[in-house]
């Protein structure tokens, strides 16, 4: 990798000196405009540069921006739990009563109709 780029900046040297060598322009005219293609760069890379730190603010606005909303939304889904879960309690509460005294009821109902059984199977087998 490093002959690679050692050949790309020979290359690069080379080429820039033989182009210089065989310009029909001045050597004043060709750093003239060797400075202004330096500064047009220049001021593109610092645009650039602008550029990329307000998108690195915007990423980083929206980012701070969601983490709030995230966390708004799961406080707000917790208190709707917390109030359904205190507004179902009593149903619930007594849903739990209505069985249990079905299930003592169906427990009373059992034991009479095996109390009957025996005297009914009894009777059958007279």
């Amino acid at each position: 990798m490093r002959s690679f780029m050692e050949g790309i900046v020979f290359g690069t040297v080379v080429g820039g000196l033989l182009g210089l060598l065989n310009t029909p322009r001045s050597g004043k005219e060709n750093r003239e405009k060797a400075k202004a293609y330096l500064e047009d760069n220049t001021l593109a890379v610092e645009d650039l540069n602008v550029s990329v730190q307000g998108l690195r603010n915007a990423i980083q606005s929206l980012t701070n921006e969601g983490l709030a909303s995230v966390t708004t939304v799961t406080e707000d889904v917790a208190k709707s739990v917390e109030k359904f879960t205190q507004q179902v309690q009593p149903r619930i509460n007594r849903i739990n009563d209505k069985i249990a005294v079905l299930t003592e009821d169906m427990e009373q109902v059992a034991a009479s109709l095996e109390s009957q059984m025996p005297a009914a199977t009894d009777a059958a087998n007279q």
